[in-house]
C-alpha cells in the first residue's frame, strides 16, 4: 500500500533456485517467487481494512470540515433540517435533543403540578429561589434531580448564554430537593392553566458551556429540548480528522503490506524496478535507470542471511552464508539481484537461470571470478567444450566452495 524503504543490498535471499520463477512478456521479463504465502494474505487482510477503514473516516471527517468551515457564515446548522435557536445577541445553536410528550389531564398543588396519560403520570415540584426557578420531575421512586431556570421574560434583550450561569448553584439548592417523594397526600385540583403561563424556562448551569436547554409547559405537553452552539473548528476541524487517516497509514506502514515483492526488466527503457506484486507504479517501489540487461553475471560470495527465531516475536540472528550472487551492471554500478544460498548454480543448466537468459534474449548467464579469493584454473566440461564461443566466458571454481 504504501511505498517501501529503498532496498539496500540485495533485493532477493532464497535457498534455492527453485523458489523463483520468471514471468516474461515482449517488453518485459518479471522474477517473482514461484509461491504465494496465502496465509499471510488472509492474516493480514483485517489490518489491511482496519487501516483503509481509518483513512477514510479520516478523510470523510476533514472534507465535512472543511465544508463547514467554508459555509461559516453563511448558513446555520448545515447538519440539521431544524431550524436553529439564535439567543438574543444573535448566536446560533443548533437542534441536538428534542423530547416532546403529550398528556391527557394537567393536576396542580401550591407547589407541584403532575400530567396524566391513562396509567402513565409525570410529576414535578418546584419553588422560586430569587431571580431563579427549581424545578425537578419525580421518578417512580421519588428520586429527582433539581434543576434551575430562568423564565425568558427575564432576560435582558440581547441575551448570551453567559445570562444562564449561576455559580452558586449548588449551595442555592432548597432543602425539598433531598427529600422529595411523590406527593400523594397533596390536594391536587384539575386545571386548564399552564404552569409558569406557558413561557419557555432555560436551563441555567453553575458555568458557561455555550449550549441551551429549556422547557415549555403547556395544559397538555411538556417540551424539552437541547441546543448545541452552531461553531465549525476553522483549520482544525479540517486537520484534526486527518488524525485518524495517519493511524490508518501507519497500521498499513506495520503491515508492511503483504504483497510479495518482484523484480522487473524493462527492456525497451534498460531500467530495472523493484515493486509489489500487482502494481508497478512509482509510488510502489523503486527503479533503477541505464541498466545493462544484455549481461548477467554470478559470482561466488558471502553475505549475511537473516534467520528468524520464534514466529511470535522478532527474534533472530544474521548468520554469515556463502552462495551465488545474481548482478546486473547500472550505471556501472554492480546491483546485486539475487542470493541462492548453498551450493554453486550451473549457470547452463540451472532451470531458473536458464529462462531468465532466454527471456532477456541473451547467450547466458556469465560466471566471474570472485573478488578476494584464490583461483583455480576454470574447470569446464565436455557440454561446455563442445559449445564453441560459449567457452569463452569464465567459470571460476572456488577453493571450498560447495
Amino acid at each position: 500500500m504504501l511505498r517501501p524503504t529503498k532496498p539496500q543490498g540485495t533485493l532477493f535471499q532464497v535457498h534455492g533456485s527453485d523458489e523463483l520463477q520468471v514471468v516474461s512478456s515482449p517488453d518485459r521479463v518479471v522474477i517473482k517467487g514461484s509461491s504465494f504465502a496465502w496465509g499471510d494474505v488472509l492474516f493480514f487482510l483485517p489490518f489491511v481494512a482496519f487501516g483503509l477503514l481509518f483513512i477514510g473516516v479520516g478523510l470523510a471527517g476533514s472534507a465535512v470540515g472543511a465544508y463547514e468551515w467554508w459555509m461559516a457564515g453563511e448558513e446555520h446548522c448545515i447538519s440539521s433540517d431544524d431550524e436553529p435557536l439564535f439567543t438574543g445577541d444573535g448566536t446560533a445553536h443548533c437542534l441536538d435533543r428534542d423530547s416532546q410528550r403529550s398528556f391527557d389531564t394537567l393536576e396542580a398543588s401550591e407547589d407541584r403540578f403532575r400530567y396524566s396519560n391513562g396509567d402513565a403520570t409525570m410529576h414535578f415540584r418546584w419553588s422560586a429561589q430569587g431571580d431563579y426557578i427549581v424545578i425537578a420531575e419525580i421518578q417512580e421512586d421519588g428520586y429527582a434531580d433539581c434543576d434551575f431556570y430562568r423564565p425568558a421574560s427575564t432576560l435582558p434583550m440581547e441575551w448570551s448564554t453567559e445570562d444562564l450561569t449561576y455559580p452558586y448553584i449548588w449551595s442555592a439548592r432548597p432543602s425539598w430537593c433531598n427529600n422529595i417523594g411523590l406527593g400523594n397526600d397533596e390536594d391536587f385540583t384539575s386545571t386548564q392553566s399552564a404552569p409558569f403561563d406557558g413561557e419557555r424556562l432555560y436551563q441555567v448551569f453553575d458555568s458557561t458551556y455555550g449550549d441551551v436547554y429549556y422547557l415549555e409547559f403547556t395544559n397538555t405537553t411538556v417540551i424539552d429540548r437541547g441546543y448545541l452552539v452552531d461553531a465549525n473548528d476553522g483549520l482544525m476541524g479540517v486537520l484534526f480528522p486527518l488524525f485518524f487517516s495517519g493511524v490508518g497509514l501507519f497500521m498499513l506502514r506495520g503491515v508492511n503490506d503483504f504483497r510479495p515483492f518482484q523484480l522487473t526488466f524493462n527492456r525497451p527503457s534498460n531500467s530495472i524496478q523493484w515493486h509489489k506484486a500487482f502494481a508497478g507504479t512509482r509510488f510502489t517501489g523503486w527503479n533503477w535507470e541505464d541498466a545493462d540487461l544484455t549481461t548477467l553475471q554470478v559470482k561466488r560470495t558471502s553475505e549475511e542471511v537473516w534467520y528468524s527465531g520464534h514466529h511470535d516475536d522478532d527474534s533472530g540472528y544474521y548468520e554469515t552464508k556463502w552462495g551465488d550472487r545474481l548482478s546486473v551492471d547500472v550505471g556501472g554500478v554492480e546491483q546485486a539481484l539475487v542470493f541462492f544460498i548453498g551450493p554453486s548454480l550451473n549457470v547452463r543448466q540451472d532451470p531458473f537461470l536458464v529462462a531468465l537468459a532466454q527471456a532477456l534474449g541473451i547467450d547466458a548467464v556469465v560466471r566471474i571470478e570472485s573478488e578476494g579469493e584464490h583461483k583455480t584454473p576454470p574447470v569446464v566440461s565436455e557440454d561446455e567444450k563442445s559449445k564453441g564461443d560459449d567457452t569463452t566466458h569464465s567459470f571460476w571454481s572456488i577453493d571450498g566452495a560447495e
